[in-house]
């Protein structure tokens, strides 16, 4: 058996702290989308503080201060406006419902440039878990995955409607008891 030298162990490891960098760089602290020729995009700036920005240019137009931990970004006409609005769901407590939780927030471009609110929600169906937007339709639909009370998973199909949103269906075929 032939002995590795020194070396080659050194070589490895700066490949693999290259591989690591990358990956880490990567996994970005940041994620978005471009739309009307700007960028809007989630900054993460710790765990529990991210903004959401949009820049066209290289100039801030708009930004909201989230600080909570954000678990999930995403976006999509929900509205049918033909403005995309922006998902994201954050981990916080609300007034009538005190224990940190997953929640929904949906975002708005106003006026096709400023950030505000259009709903945040406190609370859906059942247990939320995770969500996405399905942006195949217009409106796009709102697809979450929520925990029922006795532990069993279903898919949620929300439309936006007003302030909040509208359950549309809910996905028989994928409830499953976790158990």
């Amino acid at each position: 058996m032939e002995k590795v030298s020194f070396s080659h162990y050194l070589f490895i490891g700066g490949c693999l702290l290259i591989i690591l960098l990358t990956i880490a760089c990567h996994s970005s602290q940041s994620e978005g989308f471009r739309w009307d020729g700007g960028l809007v995009r989630l900054d993460r700036i710790h765990d529990s503080l991210s903004f959401i920005r949009y820049e066209r240019q290289g100039k801030e137009l708009s930004t909201w201060r989230l600080p909570y931990p954000v678990y999930r970004f995403d976006w999509g006409d929900v509205n049918g406006d033909g403005v995309p609005e922006v998902a994201v769901g954050v981990i916080k407590a609300t007034r009538f419902f005190p224990v940190p939780d997953k929640r929904l927030f949906l975002f708005k471009l106003y006026h096709g440039k400023l950030i505000r609110p259009l709903w945040l929600g406190s609370h859906v169906a059942y247990h939320l878990e995770d969500f996405c937007i399905e942006r195949d339709s217009v409106p796009a639909l709102i697809h979450t995955t929520e925990r029922m009370t006795n532990d069993s998973i279903v898919h949620i199909f929300y439309r936006q409607q007003g302030f909040g949103i509208k359950f549309l269906r809910k996905d028989e075929e994928t409830i499953a008891v976790t158990k």
